[in-house]
Parts: structure tokens; sequence; C-alpha cells
């Protein structure tokens, strides 16, 4: 790694990083152990500089926001990890908002409520960022964030800064050419219908407290839901449902245990590694396919020490 380089870079432009520190703190789960760089990022141009200059060094580099849906390996010493705290949002046009991918959903859902936006309260009691919601195609009661993108500024993979339909997204459940790929989104483009703010602010107000009372605290080590909602002849079946019908409610190791009260979430006793969360996640999927024939498809992205996602 060119780490004077990047160093030299960093304390130049006044940009804050950490190195050879440990990931995990910064990840809702908190499993991940010691990469080369952690670089908190607080505006888009900085954003779009420092990528700028990374591309031609070729190291390996991952962008995260919230850490709420992604689990690193236990060390990943050439690894730099960009932390996006952009949170810039702006009306475009009387319905169309241009959104840094930085922003926190909750602080996205505030500025909602302020702003009669509707279409968005789904995304309550969802961490993580808006950029993040994004690259998981996130949603909720019946909606996703997909319905309501328009187009995105992306940092391509080729080192290209481009504007792109949403068609480029390539958006599937739960899914898009962002969650597994190197592209990188800088703004999203939203539509929105104009609401009224008491009937906003109640909605949101009913979401978080249906999710308090069917998830597990968010001080619960824990990377929210684990397995996606699979389909069998076109009916969509709740993962947490089948893992309970499979007596895994109260499956635990040492190091890693199912939630008591949502049986998709699996959490972090303090101490687990990358590996006792994968030969976890194994065992749920080896129980539920031997009762139901049924393969559950992970949520949770994992992360390399290359820092490819899978």
């Amino acid at each position: 790694m060119k780490k004077n380089r990047i160093k030299n870079y960093l304390i130049n432009n006044g940009i804050r990083f950490r190195d050879n520190s440990e990931i995990g703190e910064f990840l809702t789960m908190r499993v991940g152990g010691k990469v080369g760089f952690i670089i908190f990022i607080d505006s888009n141009r900085e954003l779009i500089d420092l990528l700028k200059f990374l591309h031609p060094l070729e190291e390996n580099h991952i962008l995260i926001g919230g850490g709420s849906n992604i689990i690193f390996p236990d060390q990943a010493d050439n690894l730099i990890v960009l932390i996006n705290n952009t949170s810039d949002i702006s009306h475009i046009d009387t319905h169309t908002l241009k959104v840094n991918s930085g922003l926190k959903n909750s602080d996205f859902l505030e500025y909602c409520k302020k702003n009669r936006i509707h279409g968005f309260e789904f995304l309550a009691g969802i961490p993580g960022t808006i950029g993040g919601a994004t690259a998981v195609n996130a949603g909720a009661f019946g909606n996703s964030i997909s319905e309501n993108i328009v187009g995105g500024d992306i940092f391509s993979e080729k080192g290209n800064l481009n504007y792109t339909k949403k068609e480029f997204f390539n958006f599937r459940y739960r899914n898009s050419r962002f969650k597994y790929g190197k592209d990188i989104i800088l703004n999203i483009y939203l539509r929105f219908e104009c609401g009224d703010k008491t009937l906003i602010k109640k909605r949101i107000n009913e979401i978080i407290k249906l999710r308090t009372e069917k998830h597990p605290p968010y001080s619960t080590f824990t990377a929210g839901c684990f397995f996606k909602n699979p389909e069998v002849d076109g009916e969509k079946l709740s993962a947490g449902k089948l893992i309970e019908s499979c007596d895994l409610r109260k499956y635990e190791t040492k190091k890693v245990k199912m939630s008591e009260k949502h049986s998709n979430f699996l959490v972090n006793r303090g101490t687990a590694g990358f590996s006792d969360i994968e030969a976890f996640g194994k065992k749920v999927q080896e129980t539920v396919k031997e009762k139901d024939g049924i393969l559950l498809e992970r949520e949770v992205i994992f992360v390399s020490p290359s820092g490819k996602k899978f």
C-alpha cells in the first residue's frame, strides 16, 4: 500500500482519518477488525476529490454509510474504508430532491416532516443512509426506495463521474448493481409528493413504534434482517417465520444468538468474529433447507480482506 502518499494527501487536505484501526465500532453488528485506513468524508467535493486521487493508485477501497447491513473480515490490513458522512439535500424542482448518499435515513425523514414530503415514511426506523438504502433497495410495508428514484450521480468503477437514469441501477428485490459492484453513489434524485405534515409525522411515529415492538433494540449488535424473504411459487414468504418453524428461535452459540424478538436477526453477543457469523448463518440455511427445501439467501453484505462485497 502507498501508505505515506495516502496519509500525506489526507493531512494536506484536512481530512480526518485513522490508520491501522478497528472498523468494528463503525458497524452496527460490531464485526470487523483492523483495516489500513478509515477515512471520514464530510462533503461531496471531498469525496469526489478523494476518489479521483485513489483511483489511479489502484488501492483496495470501499465506501460505507451507517454500517448497518455489512460485516467486515477480522483483518484487512491493506483495505481503505471511506465512511460517508455527506449530508446535503436540496430541491431540484417542485417534486424532485437531490440527496447526498451519506445522509442518514433518520435525518432525511426529519427533513420530510418539516417540508411536507410524503412517500418515504416506510424508511422510519431503518438505520443507515440514503445511499445504503438505495444500494440494497431497502423497503418495508410494500414499498421500496427504488419506486421514488429517478437517477443518481455516480463515480464509476472506471473513474468517471456520470449522471445515470434509474434503469442503470438494475433494481431487484433488496438488490441493485451497487450492492456488490464497485460503482459509487454520490447523489440520489428522488421524486416525491407533497403531503400533510401531521399525517406524515403520525405515520413515521407509528412505524417506529411497530419496529420497536417487533425488532431487537437498536443498541443490540445486529446487522438487520440477515436473510431475504424468499419467494416460492409466486408467494413471498417470511424468512423469520421459516426460521422459527425450524425451532431455531432460541438457537445460540457462545458468540452468536438469534434475537428473541425476531428470528431473522442474528445477534453478536459481544466478541463474535466474521467466521462466527458466517458459520451461524450457514447452520440456519442448512436447517431451513433440510426441513422446507428452501435455501435462504443472505441479505447482509460480507466484505473480503480485499474489499470485495459478496
